[in-house]
């Protein structure tokens, strides 16, 4: 029956390459929970789902007479805060939605629709059943998730839910997603990775995720919906990142052309042009594949010759570069070299024949370089005018994937008391970078004012280290404090804890307690300013006078 789903052969699944997602060891031990059981105070247990998991345990529940799923997570931190509360702004059909959350036992549980006739896995489809009922619900869901600053990061077969109606599908499993923070595209972390779906970039040492990476991910998804398998077979990690940085994915002979071209451009391998939407070399995204299902014409990236400045390269550092945010890049992760083609005019010659604009910039700098006499502050303040989009960080030779991870650098370095790179740190707070680059990214102007305030006051500051975890926490753009091997995410969860020690001993209690001190009693540094991130500075005292009473 039209818009119906077919199902004709299981999907063959490689035996010796796991395509579960690759989660934390150190989970608990699943549950059994018997018929009848009540979860968050209203749901309650039918049955057990036989799915396979390995990060929950999911059963059919029910609550005034409407059928739903309850995942119960086997990790205590599997839940996500600032995810759960960014999907519960979306409504659509095709993103599932976020009921209830609560714990039981201390597991974290979600309440999600019960999709009844399963997930993808393990099915077939033609072309015409992807292009009507599957690809424009998954492309749809990705661009809501992306709009709301979610990026999937497990998007495979498993995770894609038929809807009941036979006509559509819907995204599930928000378990390993994360949110961007601000205005960013990209972030580094190294939560859990389906190697078999997953992009290159995305891959460790990297860690990057953009949305870009979840598209990646759909193309692999499309061929095994298509194939019933997916391209390759028997390959470590490792050995999968090479195969699919370096070869093209080998199609079969009955997969029509304008899948084949689909698949290509949702899996090219080469982001570096990404942000140039004018550069026909690019991943394909929300917009390109809008455009396929339409019919339109488009040219399949790696297929077509394209040059910004009419056949000319800028040569840099043995490579040649034909676009801007490219080249912007690799002048920033080569500073010295960089900075003297800045210096020595190469940059404005070359452009001034070339792209009369970035010409015009680079002229400017020149200009504001002579005046102030600090070459290096104008250099930086350049290559983001020349690639305003440029997550990246860098100063004087060192380079970090985004401002988080240069917070998560200083941070790791106050913890472990290294005070090699305070020179430094103070260097970048006294030139107002980390202002200028949330300036520049157009960050809220309450943030970048707190920034600033931090960076004035530096120079009347040089051995306080609560700056330095305070200029941490701004950069990370989000607040853990660390004590005594636990991590807190709020004043509450301290709070708790604090008051479950309590309970139990009093010596644990005051052993604790000592924790949030120094020997003068008072609050740590990385204490007081993580209390600051959070918003509370005027509890401060309050913690005081708490804690030396303790």
């Amino acid at each position: 029956m039209k818009g119906e789903f077919s199902v004709s052969n299981k999907t063959i699944m490689n035996p010796n390459f796991a395509v579960a997602t690759q989660l934390n060891p150190h989970a608990t031990v699943s549950l059994s929970l018997p018929k009848g059981t009540k979860l968050i105070a209203k749901y309650v247990v039918k049955n057990h789902l036989d799915v396979i998991s390995g990060e929950a345990d999911i059963y059919v529940c029910e609550y005034n007479g409407a059928e739903y799923v309850a995942k119960i997570y086997n990790r205590v931190d599997a839940v996500k805060a600032d995810v759960i509360e960014a999907l519960k702004k979306i409504n659509s059909p095709y993103v599932a939605k976020i009921f209830d959350v609560g714990t039981y036992e201390g597991r974290p549980v979600t309440i999600l629709p019960y999709y009844k006739l399963g997930s993808l896995q393990g099915k077939i489809f033609s072309l015409a059943e992807l292009k009507r009922n599957i690809i424009p619900c998954v492309n749809t869901a990705l661009k809501l998730l992306h709009e709301t600053g979610i990026f999937h990061k497990d998007l495979k077969p498993a995770n894609i839910m038929q809807l009941e109606n036979g006509k559509g599908v819907a995204l599930i499993d928000f378990g390993i997603s994360s949110l961007k923070s601000g205005n960013a595209t990209a972030i580094v972390t190294n939560t859990g990775i389906t190697f078999s779906y997953a992009a290159p970039e995305t891959f460790p040492p990297k860690f990057l995720y953009l949305k870009e990476s979840d598209y990646y991910s759909l193309g692999l998804t499309l061929y095994e919906l298509f194939c019933g398998h997916l391209p390759y077979a028997n390959l470590t990690p490792e050995e999968l990142e090479r195969t699919l940085t370096i070869n093209a994915l080998p199609y079969p002979a009955n997969m029509p052309v304008e899948l084949r071209d689909l698949i290509t451009a949702l899996t090219y391998g080469d982001i570096s042009k990404r942000k140039n939407l004018k550069n026909p070399n690019r991943r394909w995204t929300y917009d390109e594949v809008e455009k396929w299902l339409a019919g339109k014409n488009q040219s399949v990236p790696g297929q077509t010759a394209y040059n910004n400045w009419g056949g000319a390269v800028y040569k840099f550092n043995g490579k040649n570069y034909d676009d801007i945010d490219s080249l912007a890049l690799a002048l920033a992760e080569n500073w010295s070299k960089g900075k003297y083609d800045f210096e020595h005019q190469i940059l404005s010659r070359f452009f001034s024949a070339h792209d009369t604009e970035i010409a015009r910039n680079c002229i400017d700098a020149e200009f504001e370089r002579n005046k102030n006499k600090n070459s290096g502050k104008t250099f930086f303040n350049l290559i983001y005018k020349l690639s305003p989009s440029m997550e990246e960080f860098f100063w004087k030779g060192k380079f970090y994937q985004s401002l988080k991870e240069f917070g998560q650098e200083i941070l790791s370095s106050l913890r472990r008391a290294d005070m090699s790179n305070q020179e430094f740190w103070d260097d970048v707070l006294a030139n107002k970078l980390v202002s200028r680059y949330l300036e520049i990214h157009s960050q809220e102007k309450n943030f970048v004012d707190a920034v600033k305030s931090l960076e004035n006051t530096n120079a009347d500051r040089k051995d306080d280290c609560l700056k330095y975890y305070r200029f941490a926490y701004y950069l990370i753009g989000g607040a853990e404090l660390q004590v005594d091997g636990k991590t807190f995410s709020s004043a509450d969860e301290l709070v708790e804890y604090i008051n479950q020690l309590l309970s139990v001993s009093a010596e644990n209690f005051h052993a604790f307690c000592l924790k949030l001190m120094d020997k003068n009693y008072k609050l740590t540094e990385e204490f007081e300013a993580w209390l600051i991130a959070l918003g509370n500075r005027s509890n401060l005292e309050s913690w005081k006078k708490f804690l030396k009473a303790s």
